[in-house]
């Protein structure tokens, strides 16, 4: 395709389903949203953690990208050379998808319209690292629990999970005898209809509210699925798309590995030890998204704590 007949094609895209989410760079220096010059320091984070944890080259992985929206994940992927399958419920981002696949002429890329709680290694086989990014946060709590424990029959390595977090939890719910906490956040008003639904690529497909688990309870849902290790990432540093401030306090990267338990030779009572992390652990500071630093308020918080502790000791002395 030219120049020309790209331009008018993603005209006719934008004015049938509605602004490109992301701008993902064509040929003839033509890119989706005009090359808005906005560095995508998350996908910058994402490759670079499944580089670190595919056990051999991008190359000759097998990716799955879940809801994937106009694809630049799978995309980006499939440029470096891995078989990439994105899954994506929406038509008008599989639409997209597929049009940037074709001007790319990307053969090791495919997209497929289906909902990722209907994925199945049956269905579409294993992967060596499966993309969860910016879809956990959109499904309802029996759905969560879902996707998680598929990911880990579906991952022969790895799943990156890029999500918001709870960190306010208002409930607790029980999942296979554990307890988990989170909060319910709102994605459609009672009665909407599908049709209005479907014109939001930035909430959940059909469910009302979505569950946000908290921190430790996403981290114990991992490591109860059967993943041996669970990591969060801060380097790459996904802040604010090279913007001041952070994008939010709420959104993190975790990698959760799947492989063989390692056994102790010196510390034999630890292979059979399963520990999960209480509630209101792994607590980070609450800071907004203004750029001033948070320190004083955590070196007043030792303060007050050691004055605490030595009063304590000089009233019982």
């Amino acid at each position: 395709m030219d120049k020309a007949q790209i331009e008018a094609e993603i005209v006719r895209l934008v004015d049938r389903f509605g602004p490109w989410t992301y701008d993902i760079p064509l040929p003839h220096g033509v890119w989706t949203r005009g090359n808005q010059r906005i560095p995508h320091t998350r996908l910058k984070r994402v490759v670079q953690i499944a580089a670190d944890f595919a056990a051999k080259p991008i190359s000759e992985c097998r990716v799955l990208d879940l809801g994937c929206l106009d694809g630049i994940f799978s995309i980006e992927f499939a440029l470096h050379g891995a078989s990439t399958i994105g899954v994506e419920i929406r038509e008008s981002n599989i639409e997209k998808a597929r049009f940037a696949q074709k001007c790319l002429n990307l053969s090791n890329v495919s997209f497929v319209r289906d909902d990722v709680r209907n994925i199945t290694s049956e269905r579409y086989g294993i992967f060596d690292i499966i993309i969860c990014s910016g879809i956990l946060y959109h499904l309802d709590a029996e759905s969560v629990f879902l996707l998680i424990e598929k990911m880990y029959n579906m991952a022969s390595r790895a799943a990156i999970i890029d999500t918001h977090i709870s960190l306010n939890p208002t409930f607790s719910i029980r999942h296979n005898g554990i307890s988990y906490h989170g909060h319910n956040y709102g994605e459609h008003v009672d009665g909407e209809l599908q049709d209005s639904k479907n014109k939001k690529p930035w909430s959940s497909y059909d469910n009302a509210q979505s569950l946000w688990l908290t921190r430790p309870s996403l981290v114990n849902a991992l490591s109860s699925a059967g993943f041996v290790s669970v990591y969060e990432c801060f380097v790459p540093a996904h802040l604010n798309f090279g913007r001041p401030g952070l994008e939010a306090i709420d959104r993190c990267t975790f990698v959760a590995v799947k492989g063989e338990q390692t056994r102790l030779h010196t510390a034999p009572l630890a292979n059979s030890l399963t520990e999960l992390w209480p509630e209101g652990s792994l607590a980070y500071s609450t800071a907004t998204t203004s750029s001033k630093p948070i320190y004083p308020r955590t070196i007043r918080d030792r303060i007050r704590r050691w004055a605490l502790v030595r009063l304590r000791r000089y009233l019982e002395a």
